[in-house]
């Protein structure tokens, strides 16, 4: 197999940058094939098991992948499918009349610190993770609740980074950008708007 690859790179003139012989061993075919379903969005796993490796940290070097790289990535694609899908208004703040509207249609809950607006008797997918759903809308009055949250996750997250795993550094992260994300909707409340979702 060595000498068969050595012959057609020979015969296909290939060269390097700097324009000395280039010469592909069979690695190079398991790093140019993982490289490729890489950039074509295979999933890690799939690549390890392909390939017969123990584990994915081998598909990452081929990548230059790191835990933080893979988190980041997870994140965009996840926000992207979001967007994709409810549209890039999604984060808008409703207006007094669109928010008149849209209670009309559903029964809001009081959660405390949001309203709950998803429709009476539907199951929540969420649990208790109310802060990350696009159907809470944060009240405007829990904005300095949601200030000593975000500065208590802060510091617990600070303090994990000196040696959590990685995927608990990724929840805590989480977290800090899903109370970040309510106390800046409940801030960007117009006064009539937080006054309707307070009467609710």
């Amino acid at each position: 197999m060595r000498s068969r690859l050595a012959r057609l790179s020979r015969e296909a003139g290939s060269t390097r940058s700097d324009g000395n012989e280039l010469i592909l061993r069979p690695h190079d075919c398991r790093r140019i094939f993982a490289s490729e379903h890489l950039n074509n969005n295979t999933p890690i796993h799939v690549i390890q098991a392909l390939l017969g490796h123990a584990g994915p940290d081998t598909v990452r070097v081929y990548a230059k992948l790191y835990p933080t790289t893979l988190i980041d990535e997870y994140r965009k694609t996840v926000r992207a499918t979001y967007l994709d899908f409810h549209g890039p208004q999604s984060d808008r703040i409703p207006d007094a009349a669109e928010w008149q509207r849209f209670s009309e249609s559903l029964e809001l809950r009081d959660m405390g610190t949001h309203l709950c607006a998803l429709p009476a008797g539907e199951h929540c997918p969420r649990g208790l993770v109310c802060l990350g759903c696009g159907s809470a809308q944060p009240k405007k009055s829990a904005a300095p609740m949601f200030r000593r949250m975000l500065t208590s996750h802060q510091v617990a997250l600070d303090r994990a980074r000196g040696g959590e795993p990685a995927g608990q550094l990724a929840a805590r992260e989480l977290e800090v950008q899903r109370i970040s994300g309510a106390l800046r909707r409940a801030d960007g409340l117009d006064d009539d708007v937080a006054a309707a979702i307070e009467a609710a």
